[in-house]
Protein backbone atom coordinates (compact mmCIF):
# COMPACT_ATOMS: atom_id res chain seq x y z
CA UNK A 1 0.00 0.00 0.00
CA UNK A 2 1.04 3.61 -0.62
CA UNK A 3 1.42 5.85 2.53
CA UNK A 4 -1.08 8.13 1.08
CA UNK A 5 -3.77 4.74 0.82
CA UNK A 6 -2.50 4.17 4.85
CA UNK A 7 -3.37 7.48 5.56
CA UNK A 8 -6.53 7.52 4.52
CA UNK A 9 -7.39 4.03 6.24
CA UNK A 10 -6.67 6.02 9.41
CA UNK A 11 -7.79 9.11 8.37
CA UNK A 12 -4.20 10.81 8.95
CA UNK A 13 -2.03 13.77 7.52
CA UNK A 14 0.54 12.81 5.30
CA UNK A 15 3.68 14.56 5.69
CA UNK A 16 6.53 13.60 2.90
CA UNK A 17 6.15 11.89 -0.05
CA UNK A 18 2.33 9.93 -0.05
CA UNK A 19 3.95 7.58 -2.91
CA UNK A 20 6.25 5.96 -1.14
CA UNK A 21 5.16 2.36 -0.68
CA UNK A 22 4.33 0.52 2.24
CA UNK A 23 5.08 -3.82 2.10
CA UNK A 24 5.03 -4.31 6.67
CA UNK A 25 4.39 -2.83 9.87
CA UNK A 26 7.47 -3.77 11.92
CA UNK A 27 9.04 -2.33 15.52
CA UNK A 28 11.03 0.89 15.12
CA UNK A 29 14.45 -0.91 15.88
CA UNK A 30 14.04 -4.11 13.71
CA UNK A 31 12.52 -2.13 11.09
CA UNK A 32 13.33 -2.22 7.38
CA UNK A 33 13.33 -0.26 3.92
CA UNK A 34 9.65 -0.42 2.70
CA UNK A 35 7.90 -0.72 6.76
CA UNK A 36 6.04 1.91 9.12
CA UNK A 37 6.84 1.84 12.45
CA UNK A 38 4.64 3.38 15.53
CA UNK A 39 6.67 6.03 16.81
CA UNK A 40 3.83 8.03 19.15
CA UNK A 41 5.50 6.90 22.33
CA UNK A 42 8.32 8.92 23.93
CA UNK A 43 10.62 6.33 24.10
CA UNK A 44 10.17 5.43 20.08
CA UNK A 45 10.56 9.37 19.08
CA UNK A 46 13.81 9.03 19.73
CA UNK A 47 14.37 6.16 17.48
CA UNK A 48 12.97 7.65 14.05
CA UNK A 49 16.45 9.41 12.88
CA UNK A 50 18.01 6.11 13.50
CA UNK A 51 15.06 3.54 12.39
CA UNK A 52 15.46 1.90 8.54
CA UNK A 53 11.38 2.05 8.50
CA UNK A 54 10.22 4.27 5.49
CA UNK A 55 7.38 5.83 7.44
CA UNK A 56 6.27 6.27 10.72
CA UNK A 57 2.73 7.11 12.54
CA UNK A 58 3.47 10.04 15.62
CA UNK A 59 1.06 12.55 16.93
CA UNK A 60 2.97 15.68 15.80
CA UNK A 61 4.51 16.70 12.88
CA UNK A 62 7.54 17.79 14.93
CA UNK A 63 8.43 14.39 16.33
CA UNK A 64 8.75 13.16 12.28
CA UNK A 65 12.07 15.23 12.43
CA UNK A 66 11.53 15.48 8.29
CA UNK A 67 10.96 11.84 8.20
CA UNK A 68 8.03 10.74 6.29
CA UNK A 69 5.39 9.38 8.23
CA UNK A 70 1.47 10.07 9.06
CA UNK A 71 -0.05 12.43 11.64
CA UNK A 72 -2.96 10.71 13.53
CA UNK A 73 -5.08 11.97 16.42
CA UNK A 74 -5.37 8.50 18.05
CA UNK A 75 -2.48 6.62 17.91
CA UNK A 76 -3.49 3.56 19.16
CA UNK A 77 -6.73 3.50 16.66
CA UNK A 78 -4.58 3.86 14.09
CA UNK A 79 -2.14 1.06 15.17
CA UNK A 80 -5.05 -0.97 15.34
CA UNK A 81 -6.50 -0.19 11.88
CA UNK A 82 -2.90 -0.84 10.16
CA UNK A 83 -2.19 -4.09 11.58
CA UNK A 84 -5.70 -5.13 10.28
CA UNK A 85 -4.72 -3.81 7.14
CA UNK A 86 -0.91 -5.78 6.87
CA UNK A 87 -2.34 -8.81 9.35
CA UNK A 88 -2.20 -11.99 7.27
CA UNK A 89 -5.72 -13.83 8.14
CA UNK A 90 -6.48 -16.99 7.07
CA UNK A 91 -9.66 -17.48 5.01
CA UNK A 92 -12.44 -18.91 7.48
CA UNK A 93 -13.61 -22.32 6.37
CA UNK A 94 -17.06 -22.68 6.61
CA UNK A 95 -17.69 -26.63 6.52
CA UNK A 96 -18.43 -29.32 8.58
CA UNK A 97 -15.20 -31.93 8.34
CA UNK A 98 -16.98 -35.24 8.44
CA UNK A 99 -14.84 -36.49 11.32
CA UNK A 100 -17.19 -34.31 14.11
CA UNK A 101 -19.70 -35.86 15.95
CA UNK A 102 -22.81 -34.25 16.47
CA UNK A 103 -25.89 -35.19 18.13
CA UNK A 104 -29.23 -35.23 15.67
CA UNK A 105 -31.16 -32.80 18.20
CA UNK A 106 -28.48 -30.43 17.81
CA UNK A 107 -29.69 -27.09 15.68
CA UNK A 108 -27.13 -25.52 13.98
CA UNK A 109 -27.58 -21.89 11.94
CA UNK A 110 -26.03 -21.51 8.43
CA UNK A 111 -22.36 -20.49 7.43
CA UNK A 112 -20.80 -22.80 10.67
CA UNK A 113 -17.47 -24.20 10.15
CA UNK A 114 -16.42 -27.51 12.57
CA UNK A 115 -12.61 -28.64 12.28
CA UNK A 116 -12.05 -32.41 13.05
CA UNK A 117 -12.83 -34.17 16.06
CA UNK A 118 -15.28 -32.26 17.63
CA UNK A 119 -17.96 -33.39 19.76
CA UNK A 120 -21.29 -31.59 19.59
CA UNK A 121 -24.33 -33.54 21.89
CA UNK A 122 -27.90 -33.26 22.14
CA UNK A 123 -29.47 -29.90 22.18
CA UNK A 124 -26.86 -27.74 21.41
CA UNK A 125 -27.85 -24.28 19.69
CA UNK A 126 -25.13 -22.68 17.83
CA UNK A 127 -26.08 -19.19 16.08
CA UNK A 128 -25.11 -18.12 12.02
CA UNK A 129 -21.60 -17.49 10.67
CA UNK A 130 -19.90 -19.77 13.47
CA UNK A 131 -16.45 -21.34 13.65
CA UNK A 132 -15.60 -24.32 15.92
CA UNK A 133 -11.81 -25.77 16.11
CA UNK A 134 -10.27 -29.45 16.35
CA UNK A 135 -10.41 -31.11 19.42
CA UNK A 136 -13.81 -29.38 21.10
CA UNK A 137 -16.69 -30.78 23.02
CA UNK A 138 -19.99 -29.11 23.98
CA UNK A 139 -22.08 -30.82 26.24
CA UNK A 140 -25.69 -30.81 25.93
CA UNK A 141 -27.71 -27.73 26.05
CA UNK A 142 -25.55 -25.28 25.32
CA UNK A 143 -26.22 -21.93 23.59
CA UNK A 144 -23.59 -20.24 21.15
CA UNK A 145 -24.28 -16.63 19.64
CA UNK A 146 -24.01 -15.70 16.18
CA UNK A 147 -20.60 -14.89 14.34
CA UNK A 148 -18.69 -16.32 18.18
CA UNK A 149 -15.34 -18.66 17.53
CA UNK A 150 -14.47 -21.51 19.44
CA UNK A 151 -10.58 -22.51 19.20
CA UNK A 152 -9.03 -25.69 19.10
CA UNK A 153 -9.38 -28.25 22.29
CA UNK A 154 -12.19 -25.61 24.27
CA UNK A 155 -14.64 -27.68 26.42
CA UNK A 156 -18.15 -25.78 27.31
CA UNK A 157 -19.84 -27.68 29.95
CA UNK A 158 -23.29 -28.52 29.97
CA UNK A 159 -26.06 -25.19 29.63
CA UNK A 160 -23.43 -22.89 29.23
CA UNK A 161 -24.69 -19.52 27.11
CA UNK A 162 -22.66 -17.93 25.08
CA UNK A 163 -23.28 -14.84 23.39
CA UNK A 164 -22.86 -13.48 19.87
CA UNK A 165 -19.38 -11.93 18.18
CA UNK A 166 -17.49 -14.05 21.35
CA UNK A 167 -14.07 -15.08 21.11
CA UNK A 168 -12.78 -18.24 23.60
CA UNK A 169 -9.15 -19.55 22.92
CA UNK A 170 -7.56 -22.78 23.14
CA UNK A 171 -7.44 -24.90 25.91
CA UNK A 172 -10.23 -22.57 27.66
CA UNK A 173 -13.30 -24.85 29.84
CA UNK A 174 -16.11 -23.09 30.77
CA UNK A 175 -18.40 -24.62 32.95
CA UNK A 176 -17.11 -27.25 35.10
CA UNK A 177 -17.86 -27.18 39.09
CA UNK A 178 -16.16 -24.80 41.54
CA UNK A 179 -14.54 -25.49 44.72
CA UNK A 180 -17.27 -26.06 46.97
CA UNK A 181 -16.89 -28.25 50.30
CA UNK A 182 -18.20 -28.63 53.71
CA UNK A 183 -15.64 -30.67 56.22
CA UNK A 184 -17.75 -32.32 58.67
CA UNK A 185 -15.51 -34.22 61.15
CA UNK A 186 -12.71 -34.42 58.76
CA UNK A 187 -14.81 -35.60 55.82
CA UNK A 188 -15.16 -32.90 52.58
CA UNK A 189 -18.72 -33.26 51.50
CA UNK A 190 -18.43 -31.73 47.98
CA UNK A 191 -21.61 -28.73 47.38
CA UNK A 192 -23.37 -29.13 44.41
CA UNK A 193 -23.39 -26.93 40.93
CA UNK A 194 -26.37 -27.32 39.77
CA UNK A 195 -25.91 -23.41 37.89
CA UNK A 196 -24.56 -22.65 34.79
CA UNK A 197 -22.51 -20.07 33.04
CA UNK A 198 -23.23 -17.37 30.90
CA UNK A 199 -21.18 -15.17 28.87
CA UNK A 200 -21.86 -12.12 26.83
CA UNK A 201 -21.86 -10.20 23.74
CA UNK A 202 -18.36 -9.04 22.46
CA UNK A 203 -16.58 -10.80 24.90
CA UNK A 204 -12.77 -12.28 24.43
CA UNK A 205 -11.91 -15.13 26.60
CA UNK A 206 -7.84 -15.78 26.42
CA UNK A 207 -6.15 -19.47 25.83
CA UNK A 208 -6.26 -21.77 29.21
CA UNK A 209 -8.88 -20.27 31.22
CA UNK A 210 -11.28 -21.60 33.88
CA UNK A 211 -14.91 -20.56 34.51
CA UNK A 212 -16.66 -22.58 36.96
CA UNK A 213 -20.54 -23.09 36.89
CA UNK A 214 -22.51 -21.67 39.89
CA UNK A 215 -24.01 -23.16 42.71
CA UNK A 216 -27.14 -20.87 43.50
CA UNK A 217 -26.84 -18.64 40.63
CA UNK A 218 -25.24 -18.63 37.46
CA UNK A 219 -21.54 -17.38 37.07
CA UNK A 220 -21.78 -14.42 34.85
CA UNK A 221 -19.57 -12.42 32.18
CA UNK A 222 -20.85 -9.21 30.72
CA UNK A 223 -20.83 -7.94 27.35
CA UNK A 224 -17.04 -6.23 25.82
CA UNK A 225 -15.31 -8.19 29.17
CA UNK A 226 -11.49 -9.59 27.74
CA UNK A 227 -9.81 -12.37 29.96
CA UNK A 228 -6.11 -12.62 29.67
CA UNK A 229 -4.75 -16.31 28.95
CA UNK A 230 -4.48 -18.42 32.25
CA UNK A 231 -7.66 -16.24 34.19
CA UNK A 232 -9.56 -18.43 36.99
CA UNK A 233 -13.11 -17.46 37.65
CA UNK A 234 -14.91 -19.08 40.15
CA UNK A 235 -18.33 -20.29 41.34
CA UNK A 236 -21.02 -17.62 41.28
CA UNK A 237 -18.67 -14.66 40.39
CA UNK A 238 -20.24 -11.49 38.63
CA UNK A 239 -17.85 -9.69 35.94
CA UNK A 240 -19.89 -6.70 34.89
CA UNK A 241 -19.98 -5.44 31.36
CA UNK A 242 -15.98 -3.90 29.57
CA UNK A 243 -13.82 -5.37 32.45
CA UNK A 244 -10.32 -6.11 31.52
CA UNK A 245 -8.23 -9.08 33.43
CA UNK A 246 -4.57 -9.78 32.88
CA UNK A 247 -2.74 -13.03 32.92
CA UNK A 248 -2.89 -14.90 36.10
CA UNK A 249 -5.82 -13.48 37.57
CA UNK A 250 -7.68 -15.18 39.96
CA UNK A 251 -11.46 -14.17 40.91
CA UNK A 252 -12.56 -15.89 44.04
CA UNK A 253 -16.13 -17.08 44.35
CA UNK A 254 -19.74 -15.37 44.61
CA UNK A 255 -17.30 -12.14 44.09
CA UNK A 256 -18.47 -8.95 41.88
CA UNK A 257 -16.11 -7.17 39.62
CA UNK A 258 -17.99 -3.64 39.16
CA UNK A 259 -18.22 -2.60 35.73
CA UNK A 260 -14.58 -1.06 33.41
CA UNK A 261 -12.85 -2.03 35.92
CA UNK A 262 -8.94 -3.19 35.20
CA UNK A 263 -7.32 -5.85 37.09
CA UNK A 264 -3.32 -6.43 36.36
CA UNK A 265 -1.69 -9.65 36.25
CA UNK A 266 -1.78 -12.45 38.69
CA UNK A 267 -3.93 -10.47 41.27
CA UNK A 268 -6.10 -12.39 43.42
CA UNK A 269 -9.56 -11.36 44.75
CA UNK A 270 -10.98 -13.15 47.26
CA UNK A 271 -13.86 -14.78 47.95
CA UNK A 272 -17.68 -12.49 48.07
CA UNK A 273 -15.68 -9.39 47.58
CA UNK A 274 -17.51 -6.47 45.97
CA UNK A 275 -15.07 -4.41 43.74
CA UNK A 276 -16.60 -1.18 42.69
CA UNK A 277 -17.21 0.08 39.00
CA UNK A 278 -14.10 1.36 37.39
CA UNK A 279 -11.58 -0.06 39.65
CA UNK A 280 -7.81 -0.45 38.68
CA UNK A 281 -5.92 -2.62 40.47
CA UNK A 282 -1.88 -2.97 40.10
CA UNK A 283 -0.30 -6.35 39.40
CA UNK A 284 0.47 -9.22 42.14
CA UNK A 285 -2.00 -7.43 44.44
CA UNK A 286 -4.32 -9.21 46.81
CA UNK A 287 -8.23 -8.01 46.90
CA UNK A 288 -9.38 -8.94 50.49
CA UNK A 289 -11.94 -6.87 51.20
CA UNK A 290 -14.91 -5.05 49.39
CA UNK A 291 -13.59 -1.53 47.92
CA UNK A 292 -15.48 0.73 46.63
CA UNK A 293 -13.81 1.50 42.84
CA UNK A 294 -13.39 4.59 41.20
CA UNK A 295 -9.61 4.86 41.91
CA UNK A 296 -6.67 2.33 42.05
CA UNK A 297 -5.28 -0.27 44.07
CA UNK A 298 -2.45 -1.93 45.17
CA UNK A 299 -0.52 -3.86 47.85
CA UNK A 300 -1.68 -6.88 49.96
CA UNK A 301 -4.18 -6.70 51.29
CA UNK A 302 -5.08 -3.85 48.22
CA UNK A 303 -5.72 -0.54 49.60
CA UNK A 304 -5.94 2.69 47.55
CA UNK A 305 -2.63 3.26 46.64
CA UNK A 306 -1.68 6.49 47.78
CA UNK A 307 -2.50 4.99 51.10
CA UNK A 308 0.02 1.82 50.31
CA UNK A 309 2.82 4.68 48.92
CA UNK A 310 2.69 6.32 52.50
CA UNK A 311 2.19 2.83 53.96
CA UNK A 312 5.66 2.21 52.22
CA UNK A 313 7.10 5.72 52.94
CA UNK A 314 7.01 4.88 56.76
CA UNK A 315 8.92 1.58 56.40
CA UNK A 316 11.56 2.35 54.85
CA UNK A 317 12.11 5.34 57.06
CA UNK A 318 12.06 3.21 59.58
CA UNK A 319 14.16 0.51 58.25
CA UNK A 320 16.72 3.73 57.68
CA UNK A 321 16.34 4.31 61.41
CA UNK A 322 16.73 0.87 62.35
CA UNK A 323 20.21 0.99 60.68
CA UNK A 324 21.83 4.16 62.31
CA UNK A 325 20.46 2.65 65.69
CA UNK A 326 22.60 -0.35 65.36
CA UNK A 327 26.08 1.50 63.91
CA UNK A 328 25.94 3.94 67.32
Amino acid sequence: MTLKQIASEVKGVIVGDSSIIITSVDDIEEAVAGAISFAFLPKYKKKIISSNASAFIVTSKEDLQKCPGIVVENPYLAMIKILELFSKKLSTDHTINVNTVISNSASLGKNIGIAPFSVIEENVTIGNNVTIGSGVKINSGVTIGSNSSIKDNVVIYDDVIIGENTLIHSGSIVGSDGFGFTTIDKVHHKIPHIKSVVIGDFVEVGATCTIDRGSVKNTIIEDYCKLDNQVHIGHNVKIQEGCLLAGGVFVGGSAIVGAYSMIAGKTDIGPHVILGNESVVAARSCVLKSLDGGQMYAGNPARPIKEKQKRDAVFTRLELLEKRLKKQ
